[in-house]
Order: structure tokens, then sequence, then C-alpha cells
């Protein structure tokens, strides 16, 4: 496959929306993390496993955006 195809493809199947979505979800969800973990007097590594799972997340989505093309029509 042409990379140029590739690409539109990706644009088309709306992957990179998904993917800069994830990115300002996520980090919004580790600054809240970082500023409520502690307050709850949670361990460090509370804080190592949430971000963790979170960034193992974005490759899930990015390959659910690819399958499952997200457009108006369903």
């Amino acid at each position: 496959m042409n990379p140029t195809q590739f690409l539109a493809e990706l644009k088309r199947r709306n992957v990179y929306k998904v993917g800069i979505a994830y990115a300002v979800i996520a980090w919004l969800l580790i600054q809240a993390g970082s500023i409520l973990f502690p307050t709850f007097e949670a361990p460090a590594w509370v804080m190592k496993v949430f971000v963790t799972v979170v960034a193992a997340g974005f490759p899930i989505a990015l390959i659910i955006a690819w399958a499952f093309e997200m457009t108006r029509k369903g």
C-alpha cells in the first residue's frame, strides 16, 4: 500500500480525530489524577498504574477507530 493512500485512509476513518481526542482526554485525566490521588493518600504506585493503563489504551483506541469507522450515520 502506498503511504499516501494509507494516510488518506487514516483520515477517512477518523483515526486522527480519535487519537487527538484520546490524547487530550488522557492528559486531563492524568492531571486530575495527579491532583486527586495525593488528596486521598493513594500510594505512589497507583499513579504509575493509572498512567500505564491510560497509555496502553491509546493503541487500543486507534485500532477500534480503524476497525469501526465512526460516522454520523453510524
